[in-house]
């Protein structure tokens, strides 16, 4: 049994690929208005105009795809009274998936609409989140502007647009969307009492080896840490380091003194 990949990972939808994405053949009818499988509907979009959705996938799970193509190849889109939609354009169909896998989705969907060198996406977005569509508080939180309001069927839409001008603006979206995505906090472990001890011939060598580096007379054997040739300004030192090695052997954390030892 193969094991399941550790990370999950964000991957174009193929034709043959479609039958292993929970919910996007329905999202196809709903969009193409039945007028075909989600499986010849993506055959011929990657055939005729290019990549039409990616999906985020961890093995065999999948969870969450984006859904995006022109206008007219999802004839649903004209009959939400928000239009007229931009014939130039690229309309987003739907985005699915928890915050930060939708806010995933969309960055991979902004780069690869940027590199085709599409100006402009809009979305008929769901004030409701109805299904096979984009919610409209997550697209307007991410930074896109609400242009016009509608119902249809009895619910509120809104046509909500970003325009793709330069790559700078992709990239201020992008980190925009990415920022927002929550991370884990680690907390690193508080040190356990008396672990100076275990390091201490470690860090005494580093210690004395700082110190031979800053005596004023040169020539002074390596080991001759008492001898009386040394300058003033690295006696006083080595009393520091002495204090500071006998404090750390007794695990404690007593303040160097700066003269005699």
């Amino acid at each position: 049994m193969k094991p399941k990949p550790f990370v999950s990972t964000v991957g174009e939808i193929s034709a043959d690929l479609t039958p292993d994405i929970p919910g996007l053949e329905p999202a196809i009818s709903h969009w193409t208005e039945g007028a075909c499988s989600a499986e010849e509907w993506f055959r011929e979009a990657n055939a005729g105009w290019g990549t039409a959705g990616f999906a985020v996938r961890r093995g065999d799970d999948t969870s969450g795809f984006v859904l995006y193509a022109p206008a007219r190849l999802l004839p649903r889109a004209g009959a939400y009274p928000v239009g007229p939609l931009d014939e130039d354009g690229v309309l987003l169909a739907c985005v699915t998936g928890d915050a930060r896998t939708r806010r995933r989705l969309l960055v991979r969907m902004l780069r690869d609409l940027k590199q085709r060198g599409v100006a402009r996406v809009e979305a008929v977005a769901s004030d409701r989140e109805a299904s096979h569509h984009a919610p409209t508080p997550f697209l307007l939180e991410s930074g896109w502007k609400p242009v016009r309001r509608a119902w249809y069927r009895g619910r509120p839409y809104t046509l909500a647009r970003t325009d793709l001008g330069s790559a700078v603006e992709v990239g201020e979206l992008a980190r925009g969307l990415l920022g927002r995505v929550k991370l884990p906090h680690l907390k690193a472990p508080k040190p356990a009492p008396g672990i100076l001890v275990s390091t201490l011939p470690g860090f005494a060598r580093q210690l004395v080896s700082t110190l031979r580096l800053r005596l004023r007379f040169q020539h002074v054997p390596y080991g001759d840490l008492s001898a009386r040739r040394f300058a003033p300004f690295s006696k006083s030192s080595l009393a520091v380091a002495r204090h500071t090695i006998r404090a750390a052997a007794r695990g404690g954390s007593g303040r160097a003194r700066t003269g005699r030892s």
